[in-house]
């Protein structure tokens, strides 16, 4: 499925999800309950902005109007949130994940710690969908894709193997023989971005821009970092001069390949509950995020807190989903082979 087409389909299911859930959700009634978002990072960062921006207007919008409490739960670039909410979270509705969109993939790709089936997990959307950079401390002098590629010593700090911020350096390295060297065990971007002012690191791959305007505003507006390249399936409008990573592939193997390890990225900020969750619980939760995506009170808080919206219904996740595992052999090996 092209960008396009999932954008339209994402416009569509929430629209439809809205108007036809309300009788399926009738049977769901949440009252007198504590509702638990589980954040896969530490506090500071996005997933972290955009989970405790949403949580007290997410309990007004859902049956019998339950308590919405975010709590973070940080551990290998998110992956501990998602195994939990896989394999160990109730199936009644009352624990919801949050967590890096690269983790989507991570079965796909072979990845032995990845505990889950993205297809069996129940997706109640996202508010926003992703556009990844690179970021860089512009005093460092690293500010062009050409100062990625040079003999310039670059460090990159990263989280997990299987989120984001490893996994588009690994690329950097791996794909385009940048010499960036990574260096790991952050909780998180907000960590990360402390790091970088603190000169420890350069910079890192992986941040998102929605959540970057919103948490590091001052950083953009006072051309403290820059921004040499964008790691996604399109360009994101503001912009225009950034250059795509995909652009910058040579061929069509390492451009499928891309199309792989990008592809979950147009799931922004992805929410889930467990596989076997009763289909009247999971319409409830998603009606209740879709009614909160349209709140005008939600629209005027996310507002103020410079966070952007354009929210994913979770029947259109569920399609991208689908489609991506359906990659041809061949592109998925190459996957592979660059996140090593």
């Amino acid at each position: 499925m092209s960008f396009s087409a999932f954008k339209k389909a994402a416009v569509a299911g929430l629209a439809a999800s809205i108007m036809l859930g309300a009788c399926a959700a009738k049977a769901a009634d949440f009252s007198g309950k504590t509702i638990e978002i589980l954040i896969g990072f530490g506090p500071g960062g996005g997933h972290d902005a955009y989970a405790r921006a949403f949580a007290p207007f997410y309990g007004k919008n859902l049956p019998g109007n339950p308590t919405v409490v975010a709590r973070n739960m940080p551990g290998a670039g998110s992956l501990l949130v998602l195994n939990h909410i896989a394999s160990v979270a109730p199936t009644n509705g009352l624990v919801i994940g949050t967590f890096d969109p690269q983790l989507l993939i991570a079965p796909l790709l072979g990845d032995q710690n990845a505990r889950y089936d993205v297809n069996k997990l129940n997706w109640i959307g996202s508010i926003v969908d992703g556009t990844n950079v690179c970021i860089t401390w512009t005093q460092s002098g690293i500010t062009t894709w050409q100062d990625l590629m040079s003999d310039k010593p670059i460090n990159f700090g990263s989280t997990g193997p299987a989120a984001a911020l490893y996994q588009h350096t690994a690329i950097l390295k791996n794909m385009f023989g940048s010499k960036v060297r990574m260096v790991s065990g952050y909780a998180g971007t907000a960590e990360v971005r402390l790091a970088m002012e603190r000169g420890e690191i350069t910079g890192n791959c992986g941040d998102n821009w929605a959540s970057l305007k919103g948490t590091a505003a001052d950083l953009i507006a006072e051309k403290k970092i820059s921004i040499p390249v964008q790691f996604a399936t399109k360009k994101h409008p503001e912009l225009p001069n950034v250059p795509l990573v995909l652009d910058e592939a040579k061929g069509e193997e390492d451009k499928a390949a891309l199309r792989v390890l990008l592809g979950g990225q147009a799931t922004g900020r992805p929410y889930a509950v467990a596989p076997n969750t009763p289909p009247d619980i999971v319409a409830a939760l998603r009606e209740g995020f879709d009614k909160t995506m349209a709140d005008p009170d939600f629209l005027q808080f996310a507002s103020k807190m410079r966070l952007d919206l354009n929210p994913v219904a979770g029947a259109a996740m569920e399609k991208l989903l689908a489609d991506i595992y359906r990659t041809p052999a061949g592109a998925v090996e190459r996957a592979k082979a660059v996140i090593k």
